[in-house]
């Protein structure tokens, strides 16, 4: 059928119909209808063949676009976070752009920097500087995966109540510990993600609130039993005591300070006396503490790793930081496996 007897069907002027069919104009209701009759096809065949169409040349325009902001992708980890299995690696530039974009759930690169937790105002490093889209990157693969987390409403009064428990757990294997940790903050209202480290993020925990529940994101930076221990439980008492009504985040690390210095210290006030509560370290200092047979005693009697012991005494200066290090382990994450 040629395009002049098609017009003559539908009553159209032919250069109209010759419009439609160049793409130039688009097949409304009321075309769609008038093909139905003149071809025998449903009107729904017509709708769908435009709005496929028109996505088309949507996704046309969408990808001229991403090529040109595709330079961003030199800001972002994109290597490690393939190998994480965060993303899918793609060797178009703006496929890759598009893949970044669906992570962070953002429509172009100019809306990242408005992602709160890209870099909280309040956070200045000491000694090295951050780069600002490895922290957002990492920030944002822990609200993905809070996201899958069930929990209960947010109760820092029972969350408290298990404590003990959780700080019970330093003598195990994190095999053991890491989903008990999970599913007992959870019954709390308090999601807990194990997020590897991103190179140049230099970030080892943070705690925020997100909707309906609160996070501790947790990095894999230090393997250090001990020191994996201090971060968790510095990270819980922003929890239970600054995020019962704040809606602040918190990202630490020890190379960085905050203007709100003074939370720091009570959250790293709150880990040393869980660990090991003032009392007890008063009691240990008056034993022979070099001594690895006495660091484990203590360490039994108070129900913690020696490990954390040693690492106390270490940051005390009371212990050279070349002595019992034996009794100090590493832990290797399912991650690295």
């Amino acid at each position: 059928m040629t395009q002049a007897e098609l017009a003559n069907r539908m009553g159209r002027p032919i250069n109209k119909i010759n419009e439609v069919i160049q793409g130039k104009r688009q097949i409304t209701a009321d075309t769609a209808l008038e093909l139905e009759l003149a071809l025998g096809l449903p009107a729904s065949f017509w709708i769908n063949l435009e709005k496929n169409h028109q996505l088309t040349l949507a996704r046309l325009t969408q990808k001229k676009r991403l090529d040109r902001e595709s330079a961003h992708l030199a800001s972002f980890p994109v290597k490690e976070m393939c190998r994480l299995g965060w993303l899918n690696k793609i060797n178009d530039n703006a496929e890759q752009a598009h893949e970044l974009l669906s992570f962070f759930g953002v429509t172009s690169f100019s809306m990242i920097k408005n992602v709160k937790s890209l870099a909280p105002a309040w956070r200045k490093s000491r000694t090295k500087r951050a780069c600002e889209y490895a922290l957002a990157s990492w920030l944002q693969r822990g609200i993905r995966e809070s996201h899958e987390i069930e929990t209960k409403d947010f109760d820092p009064t029972g969350l408290k109540s298990r404590i003990h428990e959780l700080r019970a757990l330093t003598v195990q294997d994190p095999d053991i510990f890491e989903q008990t940790i999970k599913t007992t903050c959870a019954q709390y209202g308090v999601a807990v993600v194990f997020v590897p480290h991103l190179p140049k993020s230099y970030v080892s925990g943070a705690a925020y609130r997100l909707y309906d529940k609160v996070v501790i994101q947790l990095s894999l930076r230090y393997r250090w039993a001990d020191i994996f221990w201090f971060n968790f439980f510095h990270e819980l008492g922003h929890v239970l005591l600054h995020l019962t009504k704040r809606k602040s985040v918190f990202v630490d690390d020890k190379d960085f300070t905050v203007e709100s210095e003074g939370l720091e210290v009570e959250a790293n006030d709150f880990a040393a006396g869980t660990l090991i509560p003032s009392d007890d370290f008063e009691s240990l200092v008056t034993r022979a503490y070099s001594r690895a047979d006495v660091v484990k005693s203590f360490a039994d009697e108070i129900g913690i790793a020696s490990g954390i012991v040693v690492g106390r005494l270490h940051h005390e200066g009371l212990l050279p930081r070349n002595r019992l290090v034996n009794l100090r382990c590493q832990y290797t994450w399912r991650s690295d496996e």
